[in-house]
């Protein structure tokens, strides 16, 4: 009887209010590579695709409730798909030593390329890998924890063992990941034999973050996201109510993944480069402190914060060498201060008082 109430649960209308806003403020985004040069056209891709990620984890843990620290995880697992794509495009007097190996490989004493690494030479089988890697990976990781019935803080914590893993794995594996510098000097991204240029490739990555925005928002308005947030609020009633709580948790962790992979593969084309620095817990501490930071479970939130910090930090660094401070000092503030982030203070102080009947 109570599943079926949550099931009945009337499902938003279309806000046109807010699609009307959206779609100017898109427009005005998309005329961005119009007005400025090169340097502030990629920044502002890095820093929506920084958002995109934001969101991702958003909706694991401001509407779930599991706050994960391997976020960076899967956007370098996504990276590295699209870079090992790249690097392999790279024509043969691209490299040092004038052959198609890629030069790490070669330093490395590697004479051919590895059977796992070869299909990601084709784009179709790349653009496949860097959802399907990171998505996977997450599955699997999600289907331990999550059917083990861990939980709380051991999340966090298990989520903290894997990126610092990973990142000594993948450094470890020096001939296979290139180590500590990563895969760097790659090709430009070329899409049916067109190179897409710095203008192009900055509209998809708009394209791509107003996409996961606009999902975001229709699946947390919809029963899933009911159901979601009410995981978040009171897990055991809703596992009294007949629902398998795990199943849920392991399929917004593996759908958030998904979406942080396709950001992480996007990054290598407009960076030239990854490397495991992004799987470090330092990296997905900041990812964690742009959705705190904009407002946990409002979506917006995380991408406007992830927007300001990246900003924050590009001038910060010009500076000062501890430019970490200032973004710690911002997050001691808003928790001390405004717990809710910017965006869920704001929304509250102009939220209408609801009178107490009498």
């Amino acid at each position: 009887m109570a599943q079926s109430t949550l099931g009945i649960a009337k499902r938003s209308q279309i806000p046109f209010k807010l699609v009307t806003v959206s779609g100017i403020i898109f427009l005005i985004m998309a005329a961005f590579p119009l007005f400025f040069g090169s340097f502030q056209i990629s920044l502002m891709s890095k820093l929506l695709l920084f958002g995109a990620l934001a969101v991702s984890l958003d909706l694991v843990w401001g509407f779930t409730g599991i706050l994960s620290f391997a976020h960076g995880v899967f956007f370098t697992l996504g990276g590295y798909a699209m870079a090992y794509y790249l690097k392999l495009n790279l024509a043969a007097d691209g490299n040092t030593y004038g052959i198609d190996l890629p030069d790490f490989m070669v330093w490395n004493g590697l004479e051919k390329l590895p059977w796992f690494i070869a299909p990601l030479k084709y784009f179709p089988i790349a653009a496949v890998a860097m959802v399907a890697i990171p998505a996977i990976f997450a599955y699997l990781v999600g289907t331990f924890i999550f059917r083990s019935k861990v939980s709380g803080v051991y999340i966090t914590i298990i989520t903290l063992a894997i990126s610092s893993a990973l990142t000594t794995f993948f450094i470890s594996q020096q001939a296979y990941t290139g180590g500590t510098n990563g895969i760097t000097d790659v090709s430009r991204l070329s899409i049916a034999g067109v190179d897409v240029p710095l203008n192009g490739l900055y509209w998809m990555i708009l394209l791509f973050t107003g996409c996961v925005l606009a999902g975001s928002y229709w699946l947390t308005k919809s029963n899933l996201g009911l159901i979601l947030r009410s995981i978040k609020e009171n897990e055991n009633r809703i596992s009294y109510l007949g629902y398998d709580v795990a199943s849920f948790k392991i399929f917004i962790w593996t759908l958030s993944a998904g979406i942080a992979g396709i950001a992480g593969g996007l990054f290598v084309p407009l960076n030239r480069f990854i490397s495991p620095v992004y799987l470090a817990v330092a990296f997905g501490t900041q990812v964690v402190i742009w959705v705190a930071i904009g407002g946990r479970g409002t979506l917006i939130g995380p991408i406007i914060a992830a927007m300001l910090l990246g900003q924050v930090q590009n001038y910060a660094e010009r500076v000062t060498q501890d430019w970490q401070l200032v973004v710690g000092i911002l997050l001691l503030v808003v928790v001390v201060f405004i717990p809710d982030g910017l965006v869920g203070t704001i929304a509250k102080l102009f939220k209408p008082k609801q009178k107490v009947a009498r």
